[in-house]
This record gives structure tokens, C-alpha cells and sequence, in this order.
């Protein structure tokens, strides 16, 4: 049913359209091409350790893409799908992970689009890059999380979506994913392990952009987890609770 309905998600975004899923990636694409641009001709950046900006730049962005667009899909699949909820016996708390589902296709496309980058920049394969994908499930557990959590809310208060794009966009700046790390001075750099992106995006940098395999340590691996543990668990919860109000409130 899950994959059924991300099927149905991603054919009715596109309906009547010529380009169709090619949509899904070009206005990222779009994105990617204006900061690579006004970071590299504009203000003459260069990625750390001497790795290149474009590959340095992409590793960061392309796990922050499928973080962004899959939350905010998921903060408002409950208020998108209210035929489901107000005619049907219909688990509704599948809806968030619909969302993670549809939002894996562009993610993958962009994930080929590193890996002829990686080729491009002669960075070598090792079976060891092929981890990402633990970061990549790092990112679906707190998305889930945070979904199932504004989802239900959202329902109540149609606030939600309008703050999130708010929060979103502060996220990102605050995130060091056009700038590095090294910007921030050192007395206040421990205060980016808090930031549970920073963590992802740190992820996939650290396996894909260096020639030797770096990992984040395992205080920022421990404060994740215990973070996005109980971000999912009281998600769930206040979702459980409020479900048997929705089809009354929509």
C-alpha cells in the first residue's frame, strides 16, 4: 500500500506536465547551479582540505535537499490526503512515510550525479563509500519523526507548514553547508554538534568528498541518536493521540 500511494504521489504531481518526474530535479538542479555560482565566480570559495568546491559543495546540499522536501511534504500528507482520512478506515500515520518514499527518487538521482562527480575529481572507490547510506537512514528516522509529529499537528493548526518554511530556510544558513565549519571560531564550533544535520551532511562529506574515510565522533553519534530517538518517540506518540480527532477537525 505504501508503495502503492507513492506511485499515485508521484504520478499526480506531474499530471498534464511534459517534462513529468524530470521536474522532481530541476529546480534543485537550479539551485545547486546559482550557489555554485556565486560561490565560486562571486566570493572565490574553496572546499577544505583542498577538495573541490563543486564536489564539496553537492555532498553537502544533496542530503539537505532530501531532508527539506521530504519534511515538508510530510508536515502536511494528513491535511493532503483528507479524502483518505474522512472516508475510509485508512492508517494515516503511512502518510509521512510516503513522503521519505517519493522523496528517495530525486535523492537517488542525485546520488548518481556525486558518484560521476566523485569520478569526474578522481576521488577513488572504496567499498566503504557505499556507508552513506547509514547517514541516508539517519535522515529518514528524524524526518519520520518530525513528520509524524507536525503532521498531526498541522491538522489542528495550519500554521505549521507556513513556520516550517520559516524554520527551514533559518536551518540552512545556520547549517554549514555553503559555508565550512572552520568559519565558526573554535570556542563556540562544539555548539554545531547540536545541530543533528550538521551530523548527516558531516556524514556524507566525511565518506564521499576525501580521499580517507572520515566518520563524526561518537559523542555527536551518540547525541543523534538520543536525539532523534526521542524526537521519533514523542512523534509517534502525540500522533496516536490525536489521530481518532482528525476526521472530525478536516
Amino acid at each position: 500500500m505504501i508503495f502503492a500511494l507513492a506511485a499515485r504521489d508521484l504520478r499526480s504531481r506531474y499530471v498534464g506536465t511534459l517534462g513529468g518526474i524530470l521536474w522532481t530535479v530541476a529546480h534543485p538542479v537550479a539551485v545547486i547551479a546559482v550557489f555554485y555560482f556565486v560561490f565560486t565566480i562571486g566570493f572565490k570559495s574553496h572546499g577544505p582540505d583542498g577538495a573541490p568546491f563543486l564536489l564539496w559543495f553537492m555532498c553537502g546540499i544533496v542530503p539537505w535537499f532530501f531532508f527539506n522536501e521530504t519534511l515538508s511534504a510530510a508536515s502536511d500528507s494528513v491535511t493532503r490526503h483528507t479524502h483518505f482520512i474522512k472516508k475510509i478506515v485508512f492508517p494515516s500515520e503511512v502518510l509521512p512515510v510516503v513522503s521519505i518514499l517519493v522523496g528517495l527518487v530525486p535523492h537517488t538521482v542525485f546520488l548518481f550525479i556525486v558518484a560521476g562527480l566523485l569520478a569526474w575529481f578522481e576521488v577513488p572507490f572504496v567499498v566503504g563509500r557505499l556507508l552513506v547510506l547509514y547517514f541516508f537512514f539517519c535522515s529518514c528516522v528524524l524526518v519520520l519523526g518530525l513528520g509524524w509529529l507536525l503532521s498531526a499537528i498541522q491538522v489542528f493548526y495550519r500554521d505549521i507548514s507556513h513556520g516550517l518554511s520559516i524554520i527551514l530556510n533559518l536551518w540552512f544558513w545556520a547549517t554549514p553547508i555553503v559555508w565550512p565549519p572552520e568559519n565558526v571560531p573554535e570556542a563556540y564550533r562544539e555548539l554545531l554538534y547540536y545541530n543533528p544535520i550538521y551530523y548527516i551532511v558531516d556524514g556524507y562529506r566525511g565518506l564521499l568528498v576525501f580521499h580517507t574515510l572520515a566518520w563524526p565522533n561518537l559523542l555527536q553519534t551518540i547525541y543523534f541518536w538520543g536525539m532523534t530517538g526521542v524526537t521519533l518517540l514523542v512523534g509517534a506518540y502525540v500522533f496516536s493521540q490525536l489521530k481518532p480527532e482528525f476526521p472530525d477537525v478536516i
